[in-house]
């Protein structure tokens, strides 16, 4: 196998790092914070939030399974329909274990690419035998730091994906896709609207606010 020059070998560590660290900062703080930089990811007319009163839309769904597509275009069809309902969004947090799994994968990537590309052998700074794989990996640097770069994101996905779609009316679930294993068609979805907001008016004329 041909050596790399120290350019090449230099070059590699950093874009790796760089795509590293912006999986683990900027990837991570998107799938927890519950604003979003576009206007449906949020929640709609903000100026009338401080003191709104009416009924409040919300879907919780995975970012990482590419529903905040699906959620947009939701939002808008519904804020059309029911211009009245405030609709807010967010991502749906996977479970504990899953989260710190994937964070510790996220920082393994980004040492293991470090050691591949410096040339660091761990084994031996614990006395152990170094496996063929990694010597192998020395002399491929490139296409080795490759393989670690995308099978680790292939397995930051698993367990940071939860497949969640879920729709609350006012703190009521209306549907849940970890339920029933699928998201809802816009129809479906105004059906299901307009039957709890029709339940919700006849609640009010039958038990008004004193």
């Amino acid at each position: 196998m041909a050596e790399y020059s120290q350019a090449g070998i230099l070059t590699a560590l950093l874009l790796f790092t760089a795509l590293t660290v912006r999986d683990i900062y900027v990837g991570r703080s998107s799938m927890t914070q519950q604003d979003s930089t576009g206007p449906d990811l949020h929640t709609q007319r903000q100026n009338k939030h401080t003191l709104y009163t009416g009924p409040v839309l919300k879907f919780q769904f995975c970012i990482s399974c590419g529903y905040s597509k699906v959620f947009q275009e939701y939002s808008r069809s519904i804020s059309q329909l029911y211009p009245d309902i405030r609709i807010e969004g967010e991502n749906y947090p996977p479970k504990p274990i899953n989260k710190y799994t994937g964070n510790f994968i996220s920082y393994f990537k980004l040492l293991a690419i470090a050691l591949i590309v410096t040339g660091q052998n761990p084994f031996q700074m614990f006395g152990m035998d170094t496996p063929r794989i990694w010597s192998w990996g020395q002399e491929n640097k490139i296409f080795s730091c490759l393989m670690a770069f995308f099978l680790s994101n292939m397995l930051e996905t698993h367990f940071l994906s939860t497949g969640a779609f879920e729709i609350s009316l006012n703190d009521v679930p209306i549907w849940s896709k970890l339920q029933s294993g699928y998201v809802p068609s816009i129809q479906e979805l105004f059906q299901i609207l307009d039957n709890h907001l029709k339940m919700n008016q006849v609640d009010k004329i039958n038990f008004p606010s004193p």
